[in-house]
């Protein structure tokens, strides 16, 4: 059975991360899948970082690249997206950090005929960490959109599709790009191992409820359009499953 798939281009944005990013980096050298390309995007960081990855990052498989003014997480990602030549392509969050075998078992699935593979991850805060896990192989988009399982952005590994795709620069557009991703591949594979290392700031902008609720109300008006019903039928599914996923993890 095929096991490779070729370069696998890694895109990592990074703003003020000098305390964590090169954990995420060194993550990425740790794989024992070893034909990748990191692509790593500083977004204008009013800190060292830019300095601090360019004297510790030396490695010939990483490109640091340099946005001229602060873009935002989206754009952000969409420069290293421009930049990537692979077809396969990962995310990792600059504070995030996967584990040795990540690439090796998503590769693997991709190469069996899955295009776009999620992994279980453990989820650390400030006050809590718990082992976020899945009961099914594959995770369909309707269980997506419900919030039914909490994809982790740094866990999402997939094929680009041929008409190509970039973030839009929308609150929660990580979900929008998940969303367009499911659209054109129907669901994704889950590797029921936990693989990444998810660490939640407590000063994320998407830590805030309010405006992560309107955030997600806006995003369903666009991807629903004028059928409110719908909207509000997996608002409410966003609300529940929000309310359940903290009392469970608080």
């Amino acid at each position: 059975m095929k096991t490779s798939v070729g370069t696998v281009g890694i895109v990592m944005p990074m703003y003020n991360a000098r305390q964590t990013v090169l954990r995420a980096v060194q993550s990425v050298i740790n794989q024992r899948y070893t034909d990748w390309h990191l692509y790593l995007v500083n977004d204008k960081s009013t800190d060292d970082s830019l300095a601090f990855v360019r004297e510790h990052c030396q490695d010939p498989r990483i490109t640091i690249l340099d946005n001229a003014v602060n873009m935002g997480a989206a754009e952000t990602r969409n420069v290293g997206l421009r930049a990537a030549t692979e077809e396969i392509i990962a995310f990792l969050d600059s504070d995030d950090e996967w584990h040795a075998d990540k690439l090796t078992q998503q590769v693997a699935a991709i190469a069996a005929g899955d295009d776009f593979v999620i992994t279980e991850y453990h989820y650390k805060t400030r006050k809590a960490e718990h082992d976020i896990t899945y009961g099914k192989p594959y995770l369909q988009q309707e269980n997506f959109v419900k919030k039914q399982y909490r994809v982790c952005f740094s866990s999402v590994c997939f094929r680009r599709p041929p008409q190509g795709l970039f973030f839009q620069r929308k609150g929660h557009e990580d979900f929008l790009f998940l969303y367009e991703l499911f659209t054109r591949y129907k669901q994704a594979r889950v590797i029921q191992t936990i693989l990444v290392n998810y660490y939640e700031l407590g000063d994320s902008l998407s830590r805030n409820k309010n405006k992560a609720a309107q955030w997600h109300l806006e995003l369903l008006r666009i991807i629903y359009k004028n059928n409110p019903l719908k909207i509000y039928y997996y608002y409410a599914w966003y609300m529940v499953n929000g309310v359940l996923f903290t009392l469970k993890h608080r």
